[in-house]
């Protein structure tokens, strides 16, 4: 089966999630594509971020959250390339909700993280996290 989004794009990062997540859940990989293709045709839309200190400026973001019984919350983090209504997504990160790794890791792909401070404690905060879940 191939997939093919007329609406949605993806960041080769975001590409580098999901191999990961086909790993972990087969069925969270699952439910990911059949909300980015929801998202795709028009029936979705996402919850707007916003700006925060340790994410910085996200407010042409939107989430997506992914739930199924058993397993833990992930997060499609997507930026609105359109007029603001997210009729043109890019994908930025797909990852479990757990310490905010979605939102650490589209900041720092987004370059949102313009301190260096912040930027390097986001840096060390998702390198601490991908090494206690293991990834």
């Amino acid at each position: 089966m191939t997939l093919r989004f007329a609406r949605v794009s993806f960041r080769d990062d975001a590409m580098q999630d999901l191999r990961r997540l086909a790993e972990r859940s087969r069925a969270i990989l699952i439910e990911v594509f059949r909300l980015l293709k929801a998202l795709d045709a028009g029936e979705l839309v996402p919850t707007p971020l916003h700006d925060y200190a340790k994410t910085g400026d996200l407010t042409d973001c939107g989430k997506i959250v992914v739930a199924i019984d058993g397993e833990a919350e992930h997060r499609i983090v997507v930026r609105d390339l359109g007029g603001g209504a997210f009729e043109i997504c890019e994908v930025i990160a797909v990852e479990d909700r757990t310490d905010d790794l979605p939102y650490l890791l589209a900041g720092l792909r987004l370059g949102r993280l313009e301190d260096p401070v912040r930027r390097s404690d986001a840096q060390r905060r998702v390198a601490r996290i991908r090494q206690l879940r293991g990834r």
